[in-house]
């Protein structure tokens, strides 16, 4: 059977791509977070004033900004996914939508247990209709 795609729903695509987007940018940021802490550490091998503050700082910026990229991975992913959804949906109207087929085996749906007739219950128990 061929089937063609006119129109998606923005808002669904942009629920499930903000949650992704959020999640690679957390991993993508906490290896950005252990990168920094670990120049803070070279960083405060350095002796003095300036070794110190500086590996503190780095260490904490990395920690802060792996939240901070998470979350502008999600946002700015999902404004991106929004735009070219709707993108799609427009250009669809005019030169058709994306086809493509669907092959699988019919499966017959089991047929539905039956309750004796005493066990049926209804609004005033197990009392039989008249």
């Amino acid at each position: 059977m061929t089937y063609e795609i006119k129109r998606i729903d923005v808002w669904s695509v942009v629920k499930i791509t903000f949650i992704l987007y959020g999640i690679f940018g957390l991993i993508f940021g906490l290896f950005y977070a252990l990168l920094l802490t670990f120049v803070g550490g070279i960083l405060s091998q350095f002796g003095g004033d300036f070794g110190q503050i500086s590996g503190f700082f780095t260490g904490a910026v990395g920690i802060l900004m792996a939240f901070f990229i998470a979350l502008f991975y999600a946002v700015i992913g999902a404004i991106f996914t929004a735009i070219f959804v709707w993108l799609y949906n427009v250009l669809a109207k005019f030169a058709g939508g994306i086809r493509f087929n669907l092959e699988g085996e019919k499966i017959a749906a089991p047929a539905p247990a039956e309750k004796p007739e005493s066990d049926s219950e209804g609004m005033l128990g197990k009392y039989k209709y008249e």
